[in-house]
């Protein structure tokens, strides 16, 4: 799973939201009506077609903005802008040639563009401050966990925001808009808690965002990491069979070419089902079959017994592809020698508990370090667990008297 596609995209998405979100409320919650001498009768009684007419007359503000999305087609740039201008002449064109009694001009004077121009100044100073928390101090202090020098720095811009932002409707807004009334009469202190709101619930989401990100990352990571384990694994089986086929195409042994369709069964598994997260536990244990029969089909069975015991009802029940082949391989690979041993391998089910369990008599020969420590196989095995199966996994592993043995217990 790769991070976000258009993580930039829907961070712009989300912010847009989250403004329309936020003059909306301060439209139809903290203003009952919109001007003290021309409210319109009614209106303000519908809330939900109010919200839904701000909303539309917020995004059509938005439309020339277009232009600033780089891979957007010219052909509906020009079309949105088009979109734009339409009404804007229109309303031009009456303003020029005014009618008498004409209620959408009164409509969109009085109720939109009023209130609207209104409470966008009011929030012009708050979002300066969420933009400035986000980018600025964000960045300098909170990233580097200098978390003092933060809370001083978001405490010192709370208070500065609130300063401006009174100064504004003391001093400014009501010259340009005299007719409007709300939101003007706060005081500081409440204007402090407003964008001390405002801050806190950006900042919160700004950890919120970077941590589902970090999630994501770790995902990709460890999905990375398992198709690296996988491809270092299947050259593994690959070259081991190939070995056995060629061994028994010298001695002209009329099994090869049902060995060579067996084969052919097993490398479509290595290389198309394992490229599922989680495949069918019983297609991984079948391939477990297969893959002890091409073994018996190379080894003398004079010398090597091997017995596969496989118990439980697998049912729909899901795993991990191979995960249980480089276990077994292991058996094979370090069980056979001159001297006479023994392979015993048992696969069992029992409710969503997978118990695998292998063991075999060690081959006297030379064995290099990896080997001693479990082999590439099983090491690759143990990072896949603590990948895919973390806190619902064991994998043991051991050297007595000459026996090796393995046991991975799974909860599926």
């Amino acid at each position: 799973m790769k991070i976000i596609k258009y993580k930039d995209q829907l961070i712009v998405v989300i912010h847009l939201l989250f403004w329309i979100l936020s003059i909306n409320i301060w439209n139809i919650v903290f203003n009952p009506g919109v001007e003290s001498s021309g409210v319109i009768k009614g209106l303000q009684d519908y809330w939900p077609d109010l919200v839904l007419l701000y909303t539309l007359f917020y995004l059509y503000c938005l439309l020339p903005f277009v232009w600033f999305i780089g891979k957007a087609k010219k052909w509906l740039k020009i079309s949105v802008t088009v979109l734009f201008f339409i009404p804007v002449v229109y309303l031009f064109f009456e303003f020029l040639h005014p009618v008498a009694n004409r209620d959408d001009i009164s409509l969109f004077t009085e109720f939109f563009l009023s209130g609207f121009m209104y409470v966008v100044v009011f929030h012009l100073t708050i979002a300066a401050a969420v933009y400035f928390n986000l980018y600025i101090l964000i960045n300098r202090y909170l990233k580097v966990s200098q978390f003092g020098s933060y809370i001083l720095a978001v405490g010192v811009l709370t208070i500065c925001t609130a300063i401006a932002n009174f100064a504004i409707f003391d001093f400014i807004i009501d010259k340009i808009f005299p007719g409007l009334y709300f939101v003007s009469y706060f005081k500081i202190w409440e204007l402090i808690i407003i964008v001390g709101g405002y801050l806190l619930f950006a900042t919160l989401v700004f950890l919120v965002w970077q941590y589902a990100v970090l999630l994501i990352a770790n995902r990709d990571k460890a999905q990375n990491e398992l198709s690296a384990l996988k491809a270092q694994i299947n050259p593994h089986f690959l070259f081991n069979n190939l070995n056995t086929i060629y061994s028994m195409a010298i001695n002209k042994d009329e099994r090869t070419k049902d060995i060579i369709l067996q084969l052919s069964d097993f490398l479509r598994y290595v290389l198309y089902d394992t490229t599922s997260e989680f495949i069918p536990l019983d297609k991984e244990v079948e391939i477990i079959r297969t893959y002890v029969e091409l073994q018996k089909a190379r080894i003398n069975p004079e010398k090597t017994t091997v017995e596969l015991t496989i118990t439980g009802d697998f049912g729909d029940k899901q795993i991990a592809p191979l995960l249980l082949l480089p276990l077994a391989e292991n058996c094979f690979k370090h069980g056979i020698g001159k001297e006479p041993g023994k392979i015993e391998m048992n696969i069992g089910l029992k409710g969503s508990h997978l118990h695998f369990t292998t063991k075999n008599a060690v081959a006297l020969r030379e064995m290099s370090e990896n080997e001693v420590n479990g082999g590439i196989g099983i090491n690759n095995v143990e990072k896949r667990l603590n990948l895919l199966y973390s806190g619902r996994h064991s994998l043991h592993f051991e050297e007595i008297g000459g026996i090796y043995s393995v046991r991975m217990d799974l909860e599926l």
